[in-house]
């Protein structure tokens, strides 16, 4: 008996520790990723898919952030320690005889704001300013062309940037 009443003891203790500002709620905001659609470039208004795509950080022997088999849109991080993220896409075109991987480096830049959410959730990154260019531009690039739809990345909502190939 003794031992029941010192175990609902502890048990009211642990829970009367517990506040709301304890847990982070599924729906809070926190840092938003950096959401990318792929247009196609006769038409920038049409969405158009990439064939085995693979997103890389800027080298070659990294593991990949996303690889996809086929996709119109990849939702990536944004460095939350710098004001600048490179990202290596590469898309492997299969022909009948070969496979083609073409790289595209690009490069995004921006400005960071800190933000406090709650003792739970901690800080939250907000990135303003955001610009987007070919790290190393040449006219072999399969990603033709770069628009930033919105220059604040606050929310993962609709696209931020598109890319037209």
């Amino acid at each position: 008996m003794f031992k029941r009443i010192i175990f609902l003891i502890l048990i009211v203790f642990a829970f009367k520790g517990c506040t709301k500002d304890d847990i982070c709620p599924e729906g809070e905001a926190t840092t938003p990723n950096l959401v990318i659609t792929f247009n196609n470039i006769a038409n920038p208004q049409i969405r158009k898919k990439v064939n085995v795509l693979s997103v890389l950080t800027n080298n070659t022997d990294s593991i990949p952030v996303q690889y996809l088999i086929s996709t119109d849109s990849i939702i990536v991080p944004l460095n939350t320690n710098s004001d600048t993220t490179r990202y290596l896409f590469v898309r492997n075109r299969i022909t009948p005889t070969d496979t083609i991987k073409t790289y595209d480096e690009l490069i995004f830049t921006y400005n960071r704001e800190n933000g406090y959410v709650n003792r739970a959730c901690g800080f939250k990154t907000e990135f303003t300013n955001l610009n987007a260019d070919f790290e190393n531009a040449n006219p072999a690039n399969w990603i033709e062309d770069i628009i930033v739809n919105r220059d604040t990345v606050n929310d993962e909502n609709s696209a931020h940037i598109t890319l037209l190939h």
